[in-house]
C-alpha cells in the first residue's frame, strides 16, 4: 500500500510539505485513506433510534434500515428529511453527520453536527463528530476543545485517537501522548494504537518508550504494511538507539527500504513538533 508520511495532512486537507513515500502511520483510520480499525464504518457510534410512531420516528426507522443495507446516499437523504419533521431531535443530525463523514464530505458533516450542537451544545457524540469534521478540514485548533470535551465522556479508542491527532498537530506533545495512551489502554493489543503512541513518545522526546512500544509490531501476526513502516520510522527517528535494518518489511526491496529510511531521516531533522507531527502522518480512526 502506498501512502505518505504526510498521510494525515492529505486526509485532513493540510498541505503536504514532504515527498510522497510508502509510509502510513497509525486514525483515523478513517480517518483522519485511513487505517483499518476494529470500530464500525459509521462514526461516532450512537445507540439505536428509539421506537417512535410519529412521522419523525418512522422516517428515522426507515433511514436506519436503508443505512444498514448499505445505501448510505438514500439514508442521508432520509435523515435530512427527518430533520424537518415536527419533533425532530438531535439523532437525525448526528446520523446525517456520520454518513457525511463516511462519504468524505467533511463540510457537510461539519454543518450537520453544528445543527446538532445547536439543539444540545453539550452532546458528546455531536462534539466528537464536529471535532472530527474540523480535524479533516485542517482546523485542529477548532477541533481540539470539542474532542477534549467528548473523549473522556465517550471513553472510546476513536475519540481519544482523534484528540491525540489534534493535540499533536497543535504541537501539544504531552497532551497528545496522554490521549494516545488512553486509546492504547482501551485497546492494548491494537497495533494502530501502539504505533500512534510510539510516535507520540518520539514527539515528546522519549525514544526508549517509543522503542518499547513498537517492539514486535513489524512481526506480529496481525501486522500490516503500515505497521511495519511505522516500526521502521520509529527506528530511524530514535537515532543511534534504533536499528532500522532489523525491521521486517514485506514486499519491499533494498532500494525501496533505503528510500523509506531517507524520507524518515528528513522527518527526523524537523525541529518543530507540530510540523513533525504533520509529516509523520498520524492517523485518526473511523
Amino acid at each position: 500500500m502506498a501512502a505518505a508520511f504526510g498521510q494525515l495532512a492529505s486526509t485532513l486537507g493540510v498541505p503536504n510539505l514532504f515527498s510522497p513515500v510508502a509510509f502510513r502511520l497509525v486514525f483515523l483510520a478513517a480517518s483522519l485513506a485511513l487505517s483499518a480499525c476494529s470500530t464500525s464504518n459509521s462514526s461516532p457510534t450512537l445507540p439505536p433510534t428509539p421506537i417512535d410512531q410519529t412521522s419523525y420516528g418512522r422516517l428515522m426507522k426507515l433511514a436506519d434500515d436503508v443505512d444498514q443495507r448499505g445505501d448510505h446516499g438514500t439514508a442521508a437523504t432520509l435523515y435530512l428529511r427527518a430533520t424537518q419533521e415536527p419533533g425532530a431531535g438531535i439523532e437525525a443530525w448526528n446520523r446525517l453527520g456520520e454518513l457525511k463523514l463516511v462519504s468524505r464530505d467533511a463540510v457537510g458533516a461539519e454543518r450537520a453536527f453544528q445543527q446538532a450542537l445547536a439543539l444540545d451544545p453539550d452532546n458528546p457524540h455531536s462534539q466528537l463528530g464536529l471535532g472530527t469534521a474540523q480535524l479533516r478540514l485542517g482546523y485542529a485548533e477548532r477541533a481540539q476543545p470539542l474532542l477534549a470535551s467528548a473523549a473522556p465522556r465517550l471513553n472510546s479508542v476513536a475519540a481519544f485517537t482523534r484528540l491525540g491527532v489534534a493535540e499533536a498537530l497543535l504541537g501539544h506533545t504531552a497532551s497528545a501522548q496522554d490521549a494516545f495512551f488512553s486509546a492504547k489502554t482501551l485497546a492494548p493489543n491494537d497495533l494502530d494504537t501502539r504505533c500512534n503512541l510510539a510516535l507520540a513518545y518520539i514527539l515528546n522526546d522519549q525514544p526508549g518508550l517509543a522503542l518499547d512500544e513498537i517492539n514486535g509490531a513489524d512481526t506480529a501476526p496481525a501486522a500490516q504494511p503500515r505497521h511495519q513502516r511505522n516500526a521502521l520510522l520509529v527506528q530511524v527517528l530514535v537515532g543511534r538507539q534504533g536499528n532500522p535494518a532489523e525491521v521486517r518489511l514485506d514486499g519491499i526491496d533494498a532500494p525501496q527500504r533505503q528510500a523509506l529510511i531517507d524520507d524518515a531521516k528528513r522527518i527526523a531533522a524537523i525541529k518543530d513538533p507540530a510540523t513533525r507531527a504533520q509529516a509523520m502522518g498520524l492517523v485518526e480512526r473511523h
